[in-house]
């Protein structure tokens, strides 16, 4: 029998605080980076949300959902 398709979405939100957006400008060496940013991931099927400060965090997440998505 053929395995049906797994889908998994993800939203990803970059929040960036007021105060850390006022000081982002002054910062010399911000060049696009996202210091002082939130992020948040949520996975669309099961509503989970999780909260992360850094990228590969967030994408170690996402990661580990699709893994045990497979899993099943």
């Amino acid at each position: 029998m053929a395995r049906e398709t797994v889908i998994a979405s993800f939203i990803m939100r970059f929040v960036k605080p007021r105060a850390a957006a006022a000081t982002a400008g002054v910062e010399a060496g911000a060049h696009g980076s996202q210091t002082g940013a939130r992020i948040a991931v949520r996975h669309v099927q099961s509503g989970y949300e999780r909260r992360f400060v850094n990228l590969d965090d967030a994408m170690d997440f996402i990661r580990e959902e699709i893994r045990l998505l497979e899993q099943d």
